[in-house]
């Protein structure tokens, strides 16, 4: 390409040359002959403006030549960014280095739809397998729940409770991972969810002598996906549990839910990173935050970190605007 445009130049140059060139000449012998200078100058301000059209003509065309291949190439960039991996191949421009892009694009994009496409099928398997697991673990719990004893039946019932939410869970996990985003979002009462949600956790936290206490302020109901704040919660006290200290205060206000406790915090230098998944996909731990904060705004929500030390999260949610029909 380096080379076409300087051989365009060099060929408006030459134009513009002998278009200024040979009027040029016929002037000149003009006035030798007598041409009256008003004239003279009437006549160079007529070729200058033809010598720049023409000059400007040339410059079009070739803008032209130059653009067209690049607006394809964007716009196939586009296509792929959308995820039409089909996109990738444009006919070829002629010039090479716009054709040596648009090979590597081509390239790239098949590399990613084969990648894709695996991954979809280990999904697939996956999620099979774990519908499998969870189906035996629920006809199990059946029989329990059935039992002579009550305590015994009691707790499977909470337990088989707990594996059909799980399933629903998965659905929506699905969702999320295959279109971004979730269409399952209905109208929640946001302070029974995190009731809900917390009663799970109590026991885990009483047994590091630790508590949970919710506060609930002037709430709003929300529009939202049961399953996916539930688990954007459960990351929060996860990570509660694992890195913080003392009681963990859960504030339930407006269409938000903020969780604070007594512990140190989020490291200074690990605040700007704290929701980036961790670069290894081998490393076992560091995804919890990421995959909440990806969750949250599948759901049109957002997670945020309000201050650093004592650690302070918030989970802000759509509310549900009186008199406006919500949209799922």
């Amino acid at each position: 390409m380096r080379r076409r445009l300087v051989l365009s130049t060099i060929a408006v140059v030459l134009v513009v040359i002998v278009v200024l060139t040979i009027p040029v000449l016929l002037i000149v012998r003009d006035a030798e002959d007598g041409e009256l200078p008003g004239s003279v100058v009437a006549r160079l301000a007529v070729i200058a403006v033809a010598a720049i059209g023409a000059a400007a003509l040339l410059a079009g065309v070739q803008a032209r030549q130059l653009a067209r291949p690049l607006e394809r190439l964007a716009r196939s960039a586009s296509r792929v960014g959308d995820g039409d991996f089909s996109a990738g191949a444009t006919q070829p421009s002629g010039i090479g280095e716009i054709d040596a892009i648009a090979r590597s694009l081509r390239l790239s994009a098949n590399r990613v739809d084969r990648m894709l496409e695996s991954e979809r099928g280990f999904t697939a398997d996956a999620t099979h397998q774990l519908r499998t697991g969870l189906t035996a673990i629920a006809m199990r719990l059946e029989l329990l729940e059935r039992a002579g004893d009550a305590d015994v039946a009691t707790e499977a019932a909470a337990a088989l409770a707990q594996t059909h939410e799980l399933n629903t869970t998965l659905d929506e996990l699905l969702t999320v991972a295959r279109t971004g985003s979730t269409k399952e979002r209905t109208e929640v009462d946001l302070t029974a969810l995190v009731d809900h949600q917390v009663a799970d956790w109590r026991q885990r936290f009483a047994e590091k002598r630790r508590q949970v206490v919710v506060t609930t302020g002037v709430t709003q109901r929300v529009m939202a996906t049961p399953g996916l704040v539930g688990q954007v919660l459960n990351v929060l006290l996860e990570n509660s549990l694992r890195h913080g200290r003392g009681t963990v205060a859960v504030l339930v206000q407006d269409s938000s839910v903020t969780l604070e406790d007594e512990g140190s915090g989020v490291p200074q230098d690990r605040v700007a990173t704290l929701f980036d998944r961790p670069s290894d996909h081998r490393a076992a731990h560091g995804r919890g935050l990421a995959l909440a904060r990806r969750l949250a705004e599948s759901d049109g929500g957002r997670l945020e970190l309000v201050q650093p030390s004592p650690a302070v999260f918030r989970l802000v949610l759509v509310p549900i605007t009186p008199g406006v029909r919500p949209q799922a």
